[in-house]
C-alpha cells in the first residue's frame, strides 16, 4: 500500500510541475523579450539637430566622471528608444529670497518658483526637445544641493508634458528620492529608468532567480504536502470512529457569542494634504520664453 500511494503522490506532483514548467517558460520568454527591446530593437530618428549633445550638467559636483559617463551612455540608449530628450542639471547655490533674487537675476524670491523657472529656462535657451527646439519632447531633472534648500523639480515638454500629471510626477521624484542623500548616480539612473517605464508602459525586469525558483519551490511543497495528506488518508479506514461495532456519533453543541454592532458615521474632510515634502507636480505654464511646460518639485 505504502507502494501505491508513493507512485501516486510523484505521480500527482508531475502533473503539477507541468504546469509549473510551462509557466517558467513564459515568464522567461517575457523577460527575454522586454530584454531584447531594452537592448535597442526600436530606435526613433532624431530631428531636433539645434540642441547640444551634452544631457548630464553636474554644476553641483556630486558625480565622478567615470558615473556622468555611464549616465550619459545610458540616456542616449532611453532616448532613442523613446525620442525624447532626458537632461540632468545640479546646482548648488540659494534660490530662495531677496538675496538671491538679486544676486542671480530671479524672478521671486520663493524656492519653488525660481526651481520651475531655473529648469524651463535652461530647456528653453538650450532648444532642448528630441522633435524639435521648441515645446520639444523631453523632461528635464533640476537637483538644488544647496544647505537647507536640498531638492529638486522635474520639467516636462512635449509628448512628456501631455503624459506626466501629477501621480507620474511624483513617482519620477519618489525614484530619486530612494537614493539621493546615499548615491547620486543611482537617484539620476533611477529618474532615468522611471521615466522610462512610465512613458513605455513596461513592466519592471524579473530576477531570473525569481522566475525559476519560486515555482520549483511551491511546487516541491505541493508534492512533500501531498505525500503526507496521502499517508494520512491511509491510516483512516471506516471502522476509525466505530465503538463496539457500531458507528459512534459524538455529541457536538454550536455556540453562538452574541455580538453587538454599532453604526455611526465618520465624518470626512474635503480637503486633502500631501506629506513627504511634496509641493506642485503635473501643473501646466508659460516659462518666461512662452513655451509650455508641465513639472513639480519636492523640497527636503
Amino acid at each position: 500500500m505504502d507502494k501505491d500511494y508513493k507512485k501516486e503522490a510523484r505521480r500527482q506532483y508531475l502533473r503539477y510541475f507541468r504546469i509549473w514548467i510551462v509557466i517558467i517558460m513564459i515568464l522567461a520568454a517575457a523577460c527575454a523579450g522586454l530584454a531584447a527591446v531594452k537592448a535597442g530593437g526600436r530606435s526613433v530618428e532624431r530631428t531636433n539637430m539645434d540642441a547640444p549633445a551634452e544631457r548630464v550638467y553636474d554644476y553641483a559636483d556630486v558625480l565622478t566622471e567615470e558615473e556622468e559617463e555611464k549616465l550619459r551612455g545610458h540616456i542616449d540608449s532611453v532616448e532613442r528608444r523613446l525620442g525624447i530628450d532626458i537632461v540632468v542639471l545640479t546646482i548648488d547655490y540659494s534660490v530662495e529670497g531677496q538675496d538671491a533674487k538679486e544676486q542671480h537675476g530671479l524672478r521671486y524670491t520663493d524656492w519653488e518658483r525660481n526651481m520651475q523657472d531655473i529648469a524651463d529656462d535652461f530647456w528653453d535657451q538650450n532648444r532642448f526637445g528630441y522633435d524639435k527646439g521648441f515645446e520639444g519632447n523631453g523632461v528635464l531633472l533640476l537637483h538644488n544641493w544647496y544647505a537647507g534648500q536640498n531638492g529638486e523639480h522635474i520639467s516636462t515638454s512635449g509628448s512628456v508634458e501631455r503624459a506626466f500629471g501629477i501621480s507620474e510626477i511624483n513617482k519620477v521624484l519618489d525614484a530619486v528620492d530612494m537614493y539621493y542623500d546615499t548615491d547620486p548616480y543611482k537617484a539620476y539612473k533611477a529618474y532615468v529608468d522611471k521615466v522610462e517605464e512610465l512613458l513605455s508602459g513596461s513592466v519592471p525586469s524579473i530576477p531570473w532567480m525569481v522566475v525559476v525558483v519560486v515555482p520549483i519551490f511551491v511546487a516541491v511543497v505541493y508534492a512533500v504536502s501531498h505525500l503526507s495528506q496521502s499517508k494520512a488518508q491511509k491510516t483512516t479506514a471506516v471502522n476509525t470512529y466505530v465503538a463496539g461495532g457500531r458507528p459512534e456519533f459524538r455529541d457536538k453543541t454550536d455556540s453562538f457569542i452574541r455580538k453587538s454592532v454599532v453604526s455611526r458615521t465618520i465624518q470626512t474632510s474635503s480637503g486633502s494634504s500631501s506629506g513627504g515634502g511634496r509641493s506642485g507636480g503635473g501643473g501646466h505654464h508659460r516659462s518666461s520664453s512662452g513655451a509650455s511646460h508641465g513639472g513639480g518639485s519636492r523640497r527636503h
